[in-house]
């Protein structure tokens, strides 16, 4: 887990300033900082739904081979939302799991209609990592 230093109180009665303790980042905390803006999590829903309709719109022998070709089409679509919308590079190239996951969470969050929990969430994070930039 990524850790970021929070301000606690400090015990020592001979000091006045604040110690820090880490903070624990989750993998999906930390796949959301990469996905800080919404044309970047709605470009990974669009991708999502070209890669399901790959193969619903194969013939019946062709099925398996549109499945495949899925995935290239999710990536296609996906990884270039990263470049151009966040400049960052997308998670699966560091984390795959965490990219996976993270995916599957947050596209399940914009098709149901939390991305308003996203965005705050988000919020909250470069908060704590603005807070933790301060405190050094």
């Amino acid at each position: 887990m990524t850790t970021i230093n929070q301000p606690k109180p400090a015990v020592d009665n001979n000091t006045t300033a604040p110690r820090t303790a880490p903070l624990e980042l989750s993998s999906f905390d930390r796949y959301l900082l990469a996905h800080t803006k919404a044309s970047t999590r709605w470009g990974h829903v669009v991708a999502m739904g070209a890669a399901l309709a790959t193969p619903a719109t194969a013939p019946k022998g062709k099925r398996l081979r549109r499945t495949l070709l899925g995935v290239p089409v999710f990536f296609s679509i996906a990884w270039p939302s990263h470049f151009i919308f966040e400049r960052n590079m997308p998670v699966g190239f560091t984390d795959s799991k965490a990219a996976f996951s993270g995916d599957l969470r947050m596209i399940w969050m914009m098709v149901t209609g939390r991305n308003h929990e996203l965005a705050e969430r988000i919020e909250e994070l470069q908060r704590l990592l603005a807070d933790q930039a301060g405190d050094r």
